[in-house]
């Protein structure tokens, strides 16, 4: 730079406005600043926010969202950071398509102060494996063989109750169901006991038959939620015959209320593990 512009530049430098700092408040917020500044054009009064926060040790309030799946490690949570006068848990629970979520709430408005609600944990239960596979398949059509291996890969959530048959027997009944797969079915005949005996042409040129009995209901002990109690629950077994070629399907017999009872059970397990932290049914938004 010549001695020429650099006297014009001083010059300048001397005429026109410059920005200062006219007034600056103290927040008493750790890593925050706030100041007014008279700056060139016009000499506007701008405020100009300095925010270290992300210089700190910690931050100066928790914001974050931890998501849940089953009740003990919500629970944990909630005490571990729950505060007496501000932490208030919440539950929504539909009747009619029975979902289910909780939510806590650790900076939440208390009747003193508004919240910043920034902080909370969400639970929301997930099916156990056994409800799912159960569900999925209701009302579906199977056919023989697949209906014997589907029982026998599921033998351990059939329950016995009020003489309904034991896993045992329908395992016996879902192998009988595969050997007279090619068999012509001649006549089926309902019982007193409330079963069916299939009777099966065993060999035409003898004019021999073969019988067999069918349960027309069985019933399952199965958790609704994973990790919570098992339930019990009453099918209907149904069979269709095509042409001498036997498919099978089941209803579940009210598995609405019984999905309202785990919610149910649930929501009390929850409301008891909370201790003093208020618990709302409702929505948190």
């Amino acid at each position: 730079m010549d001695q020429t512009t650099k006297n014009l530049a001083e010059t300048l430098a001397e005429v026109l406005p410059q920005a200062k700092i006219v007034h600056e408040n103290a927040t008493g917020v750790p890593g925050l600043s706030i100041a007014h500044a008279a700056v060139p054009k016009g000499c506007e009064l701008k405020e100009i926010k300095l925010d270290l926060e992300k210089y700190l040790d910690h931050p100066r309030r928790t914001v974050a969202k931890a998501s849940f799946s089953n009740v003990p490690s919500f629970l944990e949570y909630v005490k571990r950071h729950a505060d007496p006068d501000t932490t208030v848990a919440w539950c929504r629970f539909d009747p009619q398509t029975y979902t289910l979520d909780f939510t806590a709430v650790f900076d939440d408005h208390s009747p003193d102060a508004a919240g910043w609600r920034g902080h909370k944990a969400v639970l929301v239960p997930e099916f156990s494996a056994e409800w799912k596979a159960w569900k999925g398949k209701n009302a579906q059509s199977f056919a023989q063989v697949a209906f014997a291996e589907w029982i026998q890969e599921h033998e351990d959530d059939i329950a016995t109750a009020n003489g309904l048959p034991t896993s045992l027997q329908m395992l016996t009944m879902a192998t009988n169901f595969v050997l007279n797969e090619e068999r012509t079915l001649k006549s089926s005949v309902r019982l007193q006991s409330g079963g069916v005996r299939l009777t099966y042409i065993a060999d035409p040129d003898k004019n021999t038959t073969e019988d067999m009995q069918m349960f027309e209901r069985f019933g399952l002990g199965i958790p609704v939620f994973h990790g919570g109690a098992a339930w019990s629950i009453g099918a209907r077994l149904k069979y269709r015959n095509n042409s001498g070629k036997l498919s099978f399907s089941y209803e579940l017999v009210r598995a609405d209320k019984v999905h309202q009872g785990a919610a149910m059970e649930l929501i009390e397990q929850v409301r008891g593990g909370l201790g003093a932290v208020p618990f709302l049914m409702g929505s948190s938004e």
